[in-house]
């Protein structure tokens, strides 16, 4: 990643997670809807980033939420499982031309069904890992389905929207 790209990267996380702490985590949807938002900035990664770069920003943007929500480690633990998921999938899925580019996964270098499909695949599983993290046993088990089911779907809504309205890259910005 280049100079710039960090730049938009940091004040993208500074916005994202202020929305996460200040807006989403205060939200009293109802008992079964907390998403986390925030996981955009690691879904949306560039496909090449050094693994010790990627676990490293996993670990500090699950800590800033882990501070904030007073659930410390569930975030960080998650986030960094998810980073480590999600190199994974690149490595065995994924064209070995396109890990190369180094391209961002967003709307715009890669094909729309396959980009939704990629963020709702990795949404719920953070979710389902974080919520029976959180539960850490099989009583209320279907209360426990319901979150992961109500909250996963309103962050991938929440993430594609963002993505769909703030993330697009024009002619010129490459």
């Amino acid at each position: 990643m280049q100079t710039r790209d960090w730049i938009r990267f940091v004040l993208s996380a500074i916005v994202i997670l202020a929305i996460q702490v200040l807006v989403i985590n205060n939200l009293n949807l109802n008992q079964y809807m907390f998403p986390q938002l925030y996981i955009i900035l690691l879904l949306t990664l560039p496909i090449n980033l050094k693994h010790w770069i990627g676990y490293l920003l996993a670990f500090a943007l699950g800590f800033v939420i882990d501070s904030f929500s007073y659930t410390p480690g569930l975030q960080s633990f998650t986030a960094v499982f998810i980073m480590f998921l999600r190199y994974a999938y690149f490595n065995t899925v994924v064209d070995k031309e396109w890990l190369s580019t180094g391209i961002r996964p967003n709307f715009s270098t890669a094909d729309t069904g396959w980009f939704i499909i990629y963020v709702s695949i990795f949404t719920t599983v953070f979710h389902t890992i974080l919520f029976l993290m959180e539960n850490f046993s099989f009583s209320n088990f279907g209360s426990t389905l319901f979150k992961i089911a109500y909250s996963s779907s309103l962050a991938i809504f929440l993430i594609l929207l963002f993505l769909f309205t703030f993330n697009r890259e024009t002619a010129n910005d490459s």
